[in-house]
């Protein structure tokens, strides 16, 4: 009975996603005119990877007077600062540099920037990001200037790399992509990524963005739209173009990803949502069914059969989903990786749900 029921939910929540996914349109045809947009990088020990964010940000077919750079550099130990600096300086382009002298941490320097940006549109990105796409940026611009939405959530990718961890990321970034865009058809959106996010700064100051929460390390995507969907639900977003997605690097080590993890699981006690406990809760304790369905059905063979339809419905489910994905997100492993990662998948996830309960998050660059 319990597999009937588990699985019996787990359809239904598929079966809104894919509803949501499929109906949400592309309102990104029109044009507008250039619109004075403040791009803002909080960044911290990326001497690795900031110039590439830049370089892809400078590349945008937008106009060069239409776009400030700000970056706040959050007392890096490493060259992120000089090296943002050489590539700002010989880019013509209005820029500000902000060194903090001490670790404030990424909501307080994201509150830095935009209390100094000279534009109503903010874009935030990750000092780790780069696209593929050079109109992310008019993109974006026109979406907000078509539907006069205030706050936009843009997709964000993993790059592909060889390897079943990275590959286990990709996958995973692109089912959550759905979940994201299915959420916000229905105007009940519970997932944002600060990698790539948009909204005007009368937003930002209107709702308080960041205040009640900056002791928190993480969740300047989260909390801000939580508090922007309890008086101006009408106003959010999601972009979906693969011109405005975002590319990110998968983490490299295991024990690396699954503090990542821990850390995006812990904004969820903090988070008062019934969607996000709702989702979280089906998503968790099918997982931990699949795996007692596993064993169960070596235990007790004489009751294979309804251990196997569970087993096998799961994991068609999630095959499935990982191939409507890729259609908005492309999605470059092979079927019969995505069948092994299918598999993994419950394992993988059902130790983060323990752990979280038990570890601290670990805060990147902290």
């Amino acid at each position: 009975m319990i597999f009937i029921l588990v699985i019996s939910a787990y359809v239904v929540m598929i079966l809104l996603v894919f509803a949501g996914f499929v109906l949400h349109s592309n309102d990104t045809n029109a044009q507008s005119a250039p619109q004075k947009v403040s791009v803002i990088i909080a960044a911290r020990n990326e001497e690795g990877k900031i110039k590439q964010c830049i370089a892809t940000i400078l590349s945008q077919h937008y106009p060069k007077e239409f776009l400030e750079i700000i970056i706040v550099d959050d007392a890096s130990t490493d060259n992120t600062f000089k090296q943002a600096a050489e590539i700002l300086g010989h880019s013509g382009i209005e820029h500000r540099l902000i060194q903090n002298q001490q670790h404030l941490g990424k909501k307080k320097s994201l509150k830095l920037a935009i209390e100094q940006s000279n534009s109503e549109l903010i874009i935030c990105r990750d000092a780790d990001t780069f696209t593929i796409s050079n109109s992310w940026l008019p993109f974006i611009v026109n979406y907000m200037m078509a539907t006069k939405k205030e706050f936009i959530i843009c997709p964000v990718a993993i790059a592909h790399n060889d390897g079943t961890l990275s590959e286990l990321q990709e996958t995973e970034m692109a089912i959550l992509s759905l979940f994201t865009i299915s959420s916000a058809y229905f105007n009940a959106p519970f997932l944002s990524n600060g990698a790539n996010l948009a909204f005007t700064k009368k937003l930002f100051y209107s709702t308080g963005a960041y205040e009640g929460h900056l002791h928190i390390a993480s969740g300047d995507d989260i909390f801000f739209l939580e508090k922007v969907k309890q008086t101006h639900r009408n106003t959010i977003g999601y972009l979906k173009n693969k011109e405005a997605i975002v590319y990110t690097f998968p983490e490299k080590h295991l024990w690396s990803l699954i503090h990542q993890k821990i850390r995006w699981a812990s904004k969820l006690f903090r988070n008062l949502s019934v969607i996000n406990w709702l989702s979280a809760l089906i998503i968790t304790v099918s997982n931990f069914v699949w795996i007692v369905a596993l064993f169960y059905a070596i235990i007790y063979p004489q009751n294979l059969a309804l251990s196997l339809i569970f087993i096998l419905s799961k994991l068609l489910i999630d095959i499935l989903l990982v191939f409507l994905a890729s259609s908005f997100i492309k999605v470059k492993t092979g079927a019969l990786k995505v069948a092994l990662l299918a598999f993994i998948y419950p394992f993988y996830a059902s130790l983060i749900a323990v752990l979280t309960v038990f570890v601290k998050p670990k805060w990147k660059n902290n």
